[in-house]
C-alpha cells in the first residue's frame, strides 16, 4: 500500500514538473523558428530504476529505465527498456515498438521477438525472431525460427532451425525481410540441418547431439569425473588442514539420531532459506546487489557439498580404526573417493546417493557453522576445568618441594650442630690430655 503510494505521488510529481517544462519536435531542431507549444501533447513518463512484476498478465507500455523482472503467465513488451530484462513466462512477445538496449534471459515456452534486442539468452520451446538482434542469440528450443537479421553470431542446441529465403525478385530486398546471420552459427542437434546458401555469413559448425552421449559415456569422460572429485575433495581436505584442523582431528563424532536429522534437516533448509532471502532481497531495489552474494555462496555450497561428505565420512572411519597420522588419512580420503565415485555409477541408486550427499555435506556445513558456539563453550569450560585442576597440582608440587627443601635444610642444620659440638668435645678431650701431661711432667 505503501509503495503505490509513492508511485502515485512520484506520477504526479513527474507529471506537473512536465506541465511547466516546454515540449520541443525533434524533427524541426535545425530551423531558427520557434516551435510553438501543443497543447495536447501528452507527456511520456518514464520510470527510473528497476521494475519487479509478479502478475498473471504484464504489459509493458511505459519506458523503463532500468532493468526489468518478470514473472507471469503472458508477458508484452511494447516500450524502450534500458537495461537488462530477466523475464520467466509461458509466452513472451516482444513487439515491433519494443527497444531493449541491453540483454534479454527468458524462460518460456514461446518467445516471439518483432522488436530490437541487444543479445538473446533463451531457453524455450520456440523461439522466432522477426525483429533485429544486435549482436549473439544463445538459446536452446526445440524449434528456431530465423526471419530477420542478427548482427553476429549464434548458438542454438535445438532440433530444427529454419530460415526465411530471400525472395527471388528483381529488386534487391532489404537484408532484414530475410533471415540472415553476419557472424558465425554453431548448433547442436541430432541429424545436420540444411541451411539455406546465403544464410549465414561467417562459418557453420555442427555438433552431433549422439556423438555427446557416446563421449560422456567414454574412458575419458568417467577419468575426468573420477579425477574432479578426487582433486576437489583432497584440495578440500587439505584446506581443512591448514585451516580448521580440528575439523578433521575431531574425535566426537558419534553420530545419534538427534544429530543426523538435525544435519539432514539443515541440508534441505538451507538452500530453500537462501533462496528465499534471495527473493526478498530482489523485492527491495536497494539491497537487489545483495543477491549475487547470496547466489554465490549457493553455488559454492552446491559445490564444495560433496567433497564435505566424503571427508566427514572419511574422518570418521578414521577414527573408528584410530588412524591419527595424516598421510594415512589421505591414503584412506583418495580410497573413501574412489569408492564413492564407483557408487555413483550404479543407475537410479547413484543419483540417489549423489543427492544425499549433497544433502549431508550442506547440511554438516550448516551444523558446523551453527552448533560452533555450543562446542566452544563445552571447550572452554572443559579448558578451565583442566586449567584449574592442573593449577591444584602445580600448587601441590610446589608446597611439597618447599617442604623438602626446607627438611633438608633442617637436616644440614642438624648435621652442623652435631658436628661442632663433636669438634667442642674432641678439643675439650685434647686440651685435658695436654693439661694432663704437663701436670706429669711437673710431678717427675
Amino acid at each position: 500500500m505503501f509503495k503505490k503510494k509513492i508511485k502515485t505521488i512520484s506520477l504526479i510529481i513527474i507529471l506537473t514538473i512536465s506541465l511547466f517544462t516546454p515540449i520541443v519536435n525533434a524533427e524541426n531542431e535545425t530551423t531558427n523558428e520557434a516551435v510553438p507549444i501543443n497543447e495536447t501533447q501528452e507527456s511520456v513518463s518514464i520510470k527510473e530504476g528497476d521494475e519487479y512484476l509478479f502478475q498473471d498478465t504484464v504489459n509493458i507500455d511505459t519506458p523503463i529505465d532500468g532493468n526489468l523482472f518478470i514473472f507471469a503467465n503472458t508477458v508484452t513488451i511494447n516500450s524502450q527498456i534500458g537495461g537488462d530484462a530477466f523475464i520467466c513466462a509461458n509466452t513472451i512477445n516482444i513487439e515491433k515498438n519494443a527497444y531493449i538496449y541491453s540483454n534479454v534471459f527468458a524462460c518460456a515456452s514461446t518467445i516471439n521477438v518483432k522488436g530490437v534486442v541487444y543479445d538473446i539468452y533463451s531457453i524455450s520451446n520456440s523461439l522466432t525472431i522477426d525483429g533485429f538482434v544486435y549482436r549473439d542469440v544463445k538459446s536452446m528450443c526445440d524449434t528456431l525460427n530465423i526471419n530477420s537479421m542478427i548482427g553476429r553470431n549464434v548458438f542454438a542446441n535445438c532440433s530444427s532451425i529454419n530460415f526465411k529465403e530471400k525472395p527471388d525478385t528483381e529488386d534487391t530486398p532489404s537484408i532484414a525481410s530475410y533471415g540472415t546471420i553476419q557472424g558465425n552459427l554453431n548448433y547442436s542437434s541430432d541429424e545436420e540441418i540444411q541451411i539455406p546458401k546465403d544464410a549465414v555469413s561467417g562459418e557453420t559448425h555442427f555438433t552431433s547431439l549422439a556423438k555427446n552421449i557416446v563421449s560422456t559415456t567414454s574412458i575419458s569422460g568417467y577419468m575426468y569425473s573420477l579425477g574432479a572429485t578426487l582433486a576437489s575433495a583432497t584440495i578440500i581436505w587439505l584446506l581443512s588442514l591448514w585451516i580448521t584442523p580440528k575439523f578433521l582431528h575431531n574425535k566426537n563424532t558419534s553420530m545419534t539420531l538427534k544429530k543426523v536429522l538435525q544435519i539432514i534437516g539443515l541440508g534441505i533448509l538451507t538452500p530453500i532459506i537462501i533462496t528465499l532471502l534471495g527473493i526478498i532481497i530482489l523485492l527491495i531495489p536497494i539491497t537487489s546487489q545483495l543477491m549475487i552474494l547470496l547466489l554465490c555462496i549457493l553455488a559454492i555450497l552446491f559445490f564444495i557439498s560433496t567433497s564435505v561428505a566424503i571427508i566427514n565420512l572419511n574422518t570418521m572411519i578414521c577414527n573408528k580404526l584410530k588412524i591419527t597420522q595424516n598421510l594415512y588419512k589421505l591414503g584412506f580420503l583418495i580410497i573413501t573417493a574412489i569408492v564413492f565415485w564407483l557408487l555413483t555409477l550404479i543407475p537410479y541408486v547413484g543419483f540417489v546417493i549423489s543427492v544425499l550427499a549433497t544433502i549431508w555435506g550442506i547440511g554438516s556445513i550448516s551444523y558446523g557453522i551453527l552448533v560452533k558456539e555450543k562446542a566452544d563453550e563445552k571447550n572452554t569450560n572443559s579448558d578451565k576445568e583442566l586449567s584449574v585442576s592442573e593449577e591444584k597440582k602445580e600448587k601441590k608440587e610446589i608446597t611439597s618441594k618447599k617442604a623438602n627443601d626446607s627438611g633438608k635444610i633442617e637436616n644440614e642444620n642438624s648435621n652442623k650442630l652435631k658436628k661442632e659440638k663433636t669438634n667442642d668435645a674432641s678439643g675439650k678431650t685434647m686440651k685435658n690430655k695436654r693439661v694432663n701431661k704437663k701436670e706429669e711432667q711437673d710431678k717427675k
